[in-house]
């Protein structure tokens, strides 16, 4: 009976010992989860900059796109501010454009 207990426990010791020793199955696990929410962080900061640099592009487009337009739109108003009697001083500071350039839209 003695035997018994001290094979038993002799067992339970060498058992614990082995469990320190064995490999956890859930640490692979974990190390997979957190390689992959580490992409996915890499992945989302790439995509915030690529928007924020279209959004700069974009706003970029549409002020150099307005200014075209602007600039089509100031002609014509020049043209008829001149008709109506305004000197191109008068026009230059309302449009808040320079002499020459008045005097280049209405030379052409």
């Amino acid at each position: 009976m003695e035997w018994i207990l001290i094979g038993l426990f002799s067992l339970s010791a060498i058992l614990l010992l082995l469990s320190f020793f064995q490999k956890n199955p859930h640490q692979d696990v974990e190390k997979q989860l957190e390689n992959l929410s580490i992409q996915m962080m890499q992945e989302i900061y790439y995509l915030k900059k690529k928007v924020t640099i279209l959004e700069e592009e974009y706003v970029i487009g549409d002020a150099g796109l307005s200014s075209d337009t602007r600039s089509t739109l100031t002609r014509d108003d020049v043209l008829a501010m001149h008709e109506d009697g305004h000197s191109v001083e008068e026009i230059a500071s309302i449009t808040e454009n320079s002499i020459e350039k008045i005097e280049q839209l209405l030379a052409q």
